[in-house]
């Protein structure tokens, strides 16, 4: 039994992309919960981002070490083609750019004054310039799409892309742009997680890494028509 924790009150969420499609081809019968309303959840259920009570859920089976199915925002492409280039580290960037997560990734880590102490922090470590790119959010959404000034554009002239779990770390790592970001970030592969070494950045290349990325990223046709999950089954995920 696959449970799934949506959002009752929002039937428009685009959590629904992801569990109507679930619905039709997970391999497990499955059934939906209110995620304002639930508070103990079980294993083996699923979530989508940090909305109604899910940051709460989530923390309670990681503590009981229970397995659990946690979907979001795609890493990259917005479901587009991807159309990724990879560039080569030039290290002759000259400031540091700070992209902090939303609050409730910086809750859910326990360190709700992330971007201030984190700035604190590389202070002690560089006296390069430091740049702060807050998520960007409007017409009640957030993303590329709502930036007036693009994510390239800031990370043009960084010599390090600092972020606790944001997906500007893709960006930066595709444009050759070192990062250092928080153990629970996805970029941990790839990304230094010492501010002490920043002036010494560790880089390492990242196909590999995209690859890894890409099969964990899905359209809602995919998930409608069971590609995803012959893939997780292939792959020996699910």
């Amino acid at each position: 039994m696959l449970t799934i924790y949506a959002p009752f009150n929002n039937k428009n969420s685009k959590a629904y992309e992801v569990f109507n499609g679930v619905q039709k081809s997970w391999p497990e019968q499955t059934k939906l919960l209110d995620n304002q309303t639930e508070i103990e959840p079980v294993a083996n259920s699923m979530f989508w981002g940090f909305v109604g009570n899910n940051k709460a859920m989530v923390k309670k089976l990681e503590a009981r070490k229970h397995q659990f199915w946690f979907t979001d925002t795609p890493y990259f492409g917005r479901f587009d083609k991807f159309g990724i280039k990879i560039k080569a580290p030039n290290f002759k960037g000259s400031y540091v750019l700070v992209c902090p997560s939303s609050a409730g990734i910086h809750d859910y880590l326990d360190k709700p004054k992330w971007t201030n102490e984190i700035v604190e922090q590389i202070k002690r470590y560089t006296d390069r310039p430091i740049k702060i790119r807050h998520k960007p959010r409007g017409r009640g959404t957030s993303g590329p799409s709502e930036a007036i000034v693009p994510l390239s554009e800031d990370l043009k002239d960084a010599w390090v892309c600092v972020t606790s779990c944001s997906i500007a770390a893709v960006e930066a790592q595709c444009m050759g742009i070192p990062v250092i970001c928080d153990e629970k970030s996805f970029a941990k592969e790839v990304g230094g997680q010492e501010l002490a070494d920043i002036e010494n950045p560790y880089f390492v290349g990242c196909e590999d890494w995209l690859y890894s990325l890409a099969y964990q990223q899905f359209t809602p046709e995919e998930i409608t028509n069971g590609k995803a999950v012959e893939i997780l089954m292939d792959k020996g995920i699910l």
